[in-house]
């Protein structure tokens, strides 16, 4: 019969029930007579013993009922007087005492022993009171005093004032819950290292002070690991939902037992639910239960957000502290805290077996802060390893081509895990960023892999792909610029595939640097090349275009943009559902070229279609999510709406800098809240903002960008309000420069520009100036048509202010500018 049999347990449970009233001979001879199969024999003989040594605990039906107390309140132990009964424990009663000296009154709790009956045992509990005695920690409650009273032992331990574990916890975040329980594993820790088990862990012995202390009790009835007999072990009562499976069998225990409970108490302040629920549960149908029963993990028994945030390494820590072989437990409670810490600083605990893509994810949200912030990062790592290994398991037929995607995708991820360790060790414990890390490999890339042009290749695209996810145009243009530049040699140092990506990347870096055409002829290559692989490459289509309507905007062509969207919407929605983050991306962008045609209210509508949808996905916080906060705000300014922009404004930039780096997109957020506080006549606040915007678009956008230049006339303009004359015009050169550069004189940046240095004209005392350099403005914008109509209004703002500022002279000059820098989906 299989152990695990249930026939097997139930005949197991009757012997028991029936062995267990008699006295040892009689029993003896009814299971010589009764039990047949030895196996059997023996396990109902372990647990009569186990029974014997649980003498009346919670697993039996108890035979002894309740005694009447043996000591009077107001009367004395030794110098202890007894102030008031506390209860009644397993192995005695406990009391709340006190003891008066000259200048101090000292508080305990006194337990009487009255369930020590032998000579034996009470030797050994005066040894072991010898040995609590050296327990200083302060979250152990102090043993103050002993001795024995009438001929019954006590020990007078330090008086808690607390609630119970499980009872302090209710209602903390699940780090304050941890941060308890780590605090409870410093105490068993302690006891361990004294060679003290104390085998009766529970909610119920471990207390909470007011002042968010834990401290354990009972380890007056602790078992002392050097002690050659077990020391108490045979007279200990304990709690079955906490009590681990040899513990119940009546087998030896060791630091593994506290361990198991510990796990048991994990598992309750994770989801709020114990273990087993085995009170009143006899002893073999108990022990049953542990035998054959799987616990659900503690995600399984909550839900939402708690739940994801169990599910993963917290399930694993708690299924590895509660494993039935003590010998898959943690080896201590060390390793335990250990873990738990490691779950904390987002580093792979030891529970889980993860291989490199469960050690990376942990790194990159480890260094939220330093790598990435949110899972960006990480997003764009997996999403691009994966879609590599998806396509080879698309293309299987074309043999040759699955095998070298795989390996390319193996040289990636060994690349990458090399890199993160060798930026950390040369941190020496400094903070590394994002930027940091890719540009360390960047830098090595050549050199690591002159010889091996094809893993060359796979990697300084994926390192490429990780600096757009970063929104760091300026760092992902080189890697490249090179490795196209590369792809004319021989041999090949990328497949056709991923060098139809590469073209993809570079164009959309080079439409942010206003060099439109040479994007436009890049993404008309990668397209081709899709086109003829359709039904491989259809999700790497779709999302060209919106690319390739970014592009058309940069080419005047913003009604062509908007329909290249709509056109695009219906195929993306049939590919991958409405409810899909690259459905939102889409959206989003449709929104834009909305916004870019002055079609504000059409904006706005798909804005808020798009954040629907981030919110359906629980994207709220990710860098689409904000994105589209950016631009919904950007388009109320417009709508001159101030006051629902602002909120807008508000959230986006506080959840982006508490989740992600400094980058592009955060230039730009701080480029439009800094010019929509402008407008509120808030320019003291404006400035340093905008004065950020222009130092990250610059950095990570590149000095030519329309990012850049954006964020230029939004500091001339701010420092023009504080009357900061010479700095506004420093500001306006170098924007000026840019623009002749760059994009001209026949461009919404142009009229731009004007529009700011009419601004300083007129705040200077030079009104005629700037009415001509207003009307010049006014010209660039009608001569765009559709894409200068939407900056219009701007212009007509200004004009009124003035005509309205003759008529008040001592009125303030407010700023009707408007924000204008919407980011895009990438």
């Amino acid at each position: 019969m299989n152990a695990s049999d249930p026939l097997r347990w139930t005949r197991i449970e009757s012997l028991f029930d029936r062995a267990w009233p008699l006295d040892p001979a009689a029993r003896s001879a009814f299971l010589a007579r009764e039990a047949g199969d030895p196996a059997i024999h023996a396990e109902v003989l372990r647990l009569l013993s186990a029974a014997d040594a649980a003498h009346g605990s919670a697993f039996l039906e108890s035979r002894a009922t309740q005694k009447n107390l043996h000591l009077a309140i107001g009367s004395l132990v030794d110098v202890w007087c007894i102030d008031a009964p506390l209860g009644q424990g397993g192995m005695g009663e406990v009391y709340a005492v006190s003891r008066q000296g000259q200048d101090f009154t000292q508080r305990g709790a006194l337990k009487l022993l009255t369930e020590l009956h032998s000579a034996d045992a009470r030797r050994r509990f005066a040894d072991e009171r010898r040995v609590l005695a050296r327990l200083h920690h302060p979250g152990i409650a102090h043993l103050l005093d002993g001795g024995e009273h009438r001929g019954v032992p006590y020990a007078v331990m330090e008086f808690i004032e607390g609630v119970p574990l499980t009872t302090a916890a209710q209602g903390l975040p699940l780090a304050q819950r941890l941060a308890l329980f780590e605090q409870v594993c410093a105490a068993v820790r302690h006891a361990h290292r004294h060679l003290i088990v104390h085998r009766d862990l529970k909610p119920g012995n471990i207390l909470v002070t007011p002042e968010g202390r834990i401290k354990l009790l009972d380890f007056g009835i602790a078992k002392s690991l050097d002690t050659p007999d077990g020391s108490l072990s045979q007279e200990v009562r304990v709690s079955p939902d906490y009590c681990a499976p040899e513990q119940l069998r009546g087998e030896d225990v060791t630091v593994g037992t506290d361990v198991y409970a510990l796990g048991a108490i994990l598992y309750e302040l994770l989801c709020g639910q114990p273990l087993w629920n085995l009170a009143g549960v006899g002893v073999v149908r108990a022990l049953q239960r542990l035998n054959q029963d799987e616990p659900l993990p503690p995600s399984r028994r909550t839900t939402g957000k708690a739940a994801q945030l169990i599910s993963g390494d917290l399930d694993a820590i708690t299924r590895k502290a509660l494993h039935h072989d003590p010998e898959q437990r943690y080896a201590s409670v060390t390793e335990l805290a250990d873990d738990l810490r490691a779950w904390r600083e987002l580093r792979p605990v030891r529970a889980r077996s993860g291989g490199w893509l469960y050690r990376v994810q942990r790194s990159l949200q480890r260094h939220r802060g330093l790598f990435i912030g949110s899972v960006v990062l990480l997003s764009a790592l997996l999403l691009g390893l994966a879609g590599t290994l998806w396509q080879a398991g698309e293309a299987a037929i074309e043999r040759d081509r699955a095998q070298r995607q795989a390996e390319r995708a193996d040289a990636v991820r060994h690349y990458l895990m090399l890199m993160f360790r060798s930026a950390g060790d040369q941190a020496d414990g400094r903070s590394i960023t994002a930027k940091a890390v890719l540009d360390h490999a960047s830098s090595r890339l050549h050199q690591e892999f002159i010889d091996e042009p094809e893993q060359y290749g796979s990697i300084a695209l994926a390192l490429a792909e990780l600096y757009l996810a970063l929104d760091d145009y300026t760092g992902a243009q080189p890697l490249l610029e090179r490795l196209l530049d590369d792809a004319r040699l021989q041999p090949l140092p990328i497949g056709e595939d991923e060098r139809a990506m590469a073209q993809h990347d570079l164009a959309q870096i080079l439409v942010r640097v206003n060099d439109a055409d040479r994007a436009a002829q890049l993404l008309t290559q990668a397209q081709t090349f899709w086109q003829q692989r359709a039904p491989l490459f259809r999700d790497e289509l779709i999302e060209s275009r919106l690319l390739q309507s970014q592009i058309e905007r940069a080419q005047g062509q913003p009604e062509q943009a908007l329909r290249t969207l709509q056109a695009a919407l219906p195929e993306r929605i049939a590919l991958s559902g409405q409810w899909h983050r690259e459905t939102g991306k889409l959206i989003n962008n449709l929104g834009i070229a909305h916004f870019q045609l002055g079609q504000f209210d059409a904006a706005i509508t798909q804005f808020e279609s798009a954040q629907a949808i981030w919110q359906q996905l629980h994207l709220a916080r990710s860098a689409d999510a904000l994105n589209t906060l950016n631009n919904w705000a950007s388009a109320e300014v417009r709508r001159q709406r101030l006051d629902a922009a602002l909120p807008l404004f508000e959230r986006a930039l506080q959840l982006r800098r508490a989740l992600y780096p400094a980058s592009a997109a955060l230039a730009a957020l701080l480029s439009n809240y800094g010019k929509t506080l402008l407008q509120s006549n808030r320019a003291d606040e404006a400035l340093p903002l905008l004065d950020e915007a222009v130092r990250l678009a610059t950095q990570y956008a590149g000095h030519h960008s329309v990012l850049t230049v954006s964020a230029q006339l939004g500091l001339a303009d701010a420092q023009c309000a504080g009357a900061d004359w010479r700095g506004c015009t420093t500001t306006l050169d170098a924007a000026a420069d840019t623009i002749d550069t760059a994009y001209g004189d026949r461009h919404v940046l142009a009229a731009m520009l004007m529009l700011s240095r009419a601004r300083l004209a007129y705040g200077q005392g030079y009104p005629t100036q700037a009415s001509a350099q207003l009307a010049h403005a006014r010209r660039i914008l009608l001569e765009l048509a559709g894409v200068g109509a939407a900056y219009l209004p701007q212009v007509d703002a200004l004009q009124q202010q003035w005509q309205w500022q003759r008529q008040q002279p001592q009125a303030t000059l407010t700023r009707p500018g408007a924000s204008d820098t919407t980011t895009r989906a990438p």
